[in-house]
C-alpha cells in the first residue's frame, strides 16, 4: 500500500478536527485524558515541513510499506517514547498523519514558524555544496557560515541540518522580540548594511553611518562601543524610532522599498527628473516632496508616512485582525459589516450589536474595514 502522502497535504485543522472527534471513545479510566490530548492535536496546525519530514520518516521505518509504521518498525524511532501522545486512535501503529502531528507539534514547542524554515532553506541552498539536505563540516568551513557553527549544531555531530537552523533562527528572533525588533527592523538593517558597508566589516562607522541616513545617533546604540554599529545595533535604533514615531512594520517597509528601487545612486534622495512624468509612481513621489524642490529625501518620505498613520489611527496589527474580523462577519460580503451581522449575545470572537454605535464613525449603520481597525485600537488602549 503507497503511504498516503496527497491526502496528508490537503489536510488542515479544520479537516482534522472532525476525523479527531469521530474517532472511537475510550472506555478507560484516562478517558479524559485522551480527550484532551485529541483537542490539542486537533488544534495543530501542519506546515510543509511536516508532512516533507513525514513522508521522509515513513519511507526510512515503514519497511513493509503498509501505510503505518508498527510497533516492530517503531523500535529504532527516535522519539519512539512520545509515540503514544500522536497516536490518535490508540492502535499501537503510526500513519503518514500521525506522524506529521509528531512533527509539527515538537516544532510548535521549538517555536519554529514557517519564516524561519523558509530561510532555513534559503541558507541552505546558498552553502549546501553537494545537495545533501544538510551542512557538513567541511562546507561550513568553506562557507565561513554560520560564524559560530555551535550555536546551531545542538546535538554536536558537527553537521548543521534544516531542522537546527530552523530552530536556531527562531530563537534569535523571539530574543529579537523581546528587545523590541520585529523581522522589517532587521531586513531594513541587513540591507542597510549591505549597501553602505564600504570596506567589508559588516558593519557601519562614522562615515558609513552618515551615508546611510541612519534616523538617530549611532553612538546612543553602539553598545561594545567600538565606534561601528553592527546589524543587530542598528535594528535596535530602527525599532525604537519606529515605535517613537509612530510607524508601522509595513511604513518602515514601505520607505526601505522606495530608496532602494528609486534612489539610483544611492545618496538618500530620489531625484524626480530622473523618471518620465508618465511613471506611475512619480505622482506619489511629488506628494513625498515637501519642499517641492525636485527631490526627495528619506525625511519628507518619513514624516508623510508619520502623518498618514497618525490619521488612520491604527497600526498594522489591528488592520489584520480587522480583516479577520469582517472576513467572519461580513457574511453577504459586500465589504462592511452591517448590524444584522452582529450579534446581540456574542460569543468569543464574535462582535456585540453595540460595537455598531462605537465603530460606525460616520453614522451610516455600516462598519467599513477601516471603522473596525480603528475601533480595535481604541479598544487597546
Amino acid at each position: 500500500m503507497r503511504h498516503p502522502i496527497a491526502t496528508a497535504r490537503t489536510i488542515s485543522s479544520f479537516i482534522l478536527l472532525p476525523l479527531l472527534l469521530a474517532l472511537p471513545h475510550p472506555q478507560r479510566a484516562d478517558a479524559q485524558i485522551i480527550d484532551q490530548q485529541r483537542s490539542k492535536l486537533a488544534a495543530l496546525v501542519l506546515v510543509q515541513e511536516d508532512l516533507k519530514n513525514a513522508t521522509k520518516t515513513m519511507t526510512i521505518f515503514d519497511r513493509n510499506e503498509d501505510g503505518v509504521i508498527d510497533e516492530t518498525e517503531q523500535a529504532k524511532l527516535s522519539w519512539r517514547k512520545d509515540m503514544a501522545d500522536y497516536d490518535v486512535d490508540r492502535d499501537g501503529k503510526l500513519t503518514h498523519l500521525e506522524v506529521a502531528l509528531g512533527f509539527a507539534q515538537r516544532r510548535i514547542n521549538a517555536g519554529v514558524e514557517q519564516e524561519d524554515i523558509n530561510n532555513a532553506n534559503i541558507y541552505l541552498r546558498r552553502h549546501d555544496q553537494n545537495k545533501n539536505g544538510q551542512l557538513d563540516p567541511d562546507e561550513i568551513t568553506a562557507s565561513g557560515w554560520p560564524d559560530e557553527p555551535q550555536e546551531f549544531d545542538q546535538n554536536g555531530d558537527g553537521i548543521i541540518t534544516l531542522s537546527e537552523m530552523a530552530e536556531r533562527f527562531a530563537f534569535m528572533k523571539g530574543l529579537r522580540r523581546e528587545m523590541g525588533i520585529e523581522k522589517v527592523d532587521q531586513v531594513t538593517a541587513i540591507r542597510t548594511v549591505r549597501q553602505f558597508d564600504l570596506d567589508g566589516d559588516k558593519k557601519l562607522d562614522e562615515t558609513e553611518q552618515k551615508a546611510a541616513g541612519l534616523p538617530k545617533p549611532g553612538e546612543q546604540f553602539d553598545e561594545n562601543e567600538d565606534g561601528k554599529l553592527e546589524i543587530i545595533e542598528i535594528a535596535t535604533m530602527l525599532g525604537k524610532h519606529r515605535k517613537e514615531t509612530g510607524m508601522s512594520k509595513s511604513d518602515l517597509a514601505r520607505l526601505r522599498s522606495l530608496f532602494e528601487s528609486l534612489d539610483l545612486d544611492k545618496d538618500g534622495v530620489i531625484v524626480l527628473n530622473q523618471f518620465p512624468d508618465s511613471a506611475p509612481f512619480v505622482t506619489q513621489l511629488k506628494e513625498f516632496d515637501e519642499n517641492k524642490n525636485g527631490e526627495v529625501t528619506r525625511d519628507e518620505v518619513q514624516n508623510l508616512l508619520i502623518r498618514q498613520r497618525k490619521e488612520k489611527g491604527y497600526n498594522d496589527d489591528q488592520y489584520a485582525e480587522a480583516k479577520r474580523l469582517m472576513l467572519r462577519h461580513d457574511q453577504n460580503q459586500n465589504t462592511w459589516i452591517d448590524a444584522s451581522e452582529l450579534f446581540a449575545k456574542p460569543s468569543e470572537g464574535q462582535l456585540a450589536a453595540e460595537t455598531m454605535r462605537v465603530a460606525d464613525t460616520d453614522g451610516d449603520n455600516r462598519i467599513t474595514l477601516d471603522e473596525l481597525a480603528r475601533y480595535l485600537a481604541t479598544k487597546s488602549k
